[in-house]
């Protein structure tokens, strides 16, 4: 009976995979990198992976919200003319407004409004990637709630208090200037979008991980590591389909959650993202990425001081 319920339990897995290889295949297939929406392995985590939802929202408001973040992005590369360093904290701003005003705790929201501005995304085809993609991964959500292998969570809306308002300006604010530095002196990736993520999950009065920051570094550089090895490994040296390694490390990535129990939705945006961006920036990407989290957790343990719903103070230390 055991076994069978841990079979059970390997099905979201096996979806998440499955779906991660599609995205990437297709997106090879096609010659559309844009295709490529690497958020999508940190929705799986959060939404089929994790015992129950890790954020406060429904699969309507998700859907909406991140398509709304995902078109903001590729308006302001469409019709904001300015520098990408002045882009981005116009992109925090409005995706912090989409989050508040929808009364959910979607974060990953972020990452698709910051994404197609540091990579100055047109293609349509990105948006039909978010799309498609987030419907699938709550289709197969509501389908495993029906057959009782997932716990529903309830949605409980955010109420968008003052104090809720200033935490998601001091977060974009931050973010804003951690961002500005690698931008300028053309290394991007020291704050890609995952960490922006990780950092405002991080900066959160209820999030519980604040307890767990050494485990969440060395996931994140691990992830980083992982994404990159097995591009060049499998796909740079062995001549693999990119969706063949894709789907090897989302594996890597679940089974890592589910055995440590830190299901920590930006470490599947970070493995994922490798595949989307140029061979030759392989061997720097998870140093980069590394160094920049620690940055943004240097932050965090310098005790930047948010107020929760009732006007507590957080200590993140």
């Amino acid at each position: 009976m055991t076994v069978l319920s841990e079979k059970k339990k390997l099905i979201p897995i096996l979806i998440s995979v499955c779906l991660t290889f599609f995205m990437v295949g297709v997106a090879e297939l096609t010659g559309e990198r844009e295709l490529i929406f690497p958020e999508i392995t940190a929705i799986a985590i959060g939404a089929l992976a994790a015992p129950a939802q890790v954020w406060s929202t429904d699969r309507k408001r998700l859907f909406i919200l991140i398509m709304s973040a995902a078109v903001t992005g590729m308006a302001i590369v469409r019709f904001v003319p300015l520098p990408t360093v002045l882009q981005i904290p116009i992109g925090l701003a409005a995706v912090m407004g989409l989050i508040i005003i929808s009364h959910t705790s979607f974060l990953p929201a972020i990452s698709a409004c910051v994404l197609p501005i540091m990579l100055g995304t047109r293609s349509p085809y990105y948006l039909l990637s978010v799309g498609v993609m987030t419907a699938l991964i709550l289709l197969a959500q509501k389908l495993l709630e029906k057959a009782g292998l997932r716990e529903k969570r309830e949605f409980i809306p955010e109420k968008p208090d003052a104090a809720l308002i200033k935490l998601r300006a001091v977060q974009a604010a931050t973010a804003s200037v951690l961002f500005a530095i690698p931008v300028l002196i053309g290394q991007p990736f020291f704050a890609a979008p995952p960490l922006i993520v990780a950092f405002c999950e991080l900066t959160t009065p209820e999030c519980k991980l604040t307890k767990r920051l050494p485990e969440t570094s060395i996931t994140i550089a691990i992830a980083a590591f992982m994404g990159c090895s097995s591009r060049l490994l499998l796909c740079e040296i062995f001549g693999l389909p990119m969706a063949v390694a894709a789907a090897l490390t989302c594996c890597a990535i679940l089974f890592g959650a589910k055995s440590s129990g830190l299901y920590f939705p930006p470490c599947g945006a970070v493995a994922t993202l490798p595949f989307l961006i140029a061979p030759e920036m392989l061997l720097k990407f998870p140093f980069e990425v590394t160094a920049g989290f620690l940055c943004f957790l240097l932050v965090i343990l310098l005790s930047l001081r948010y107020p929760a719903k009732h006007g507590t103070v957080v200590h993140n230390s």
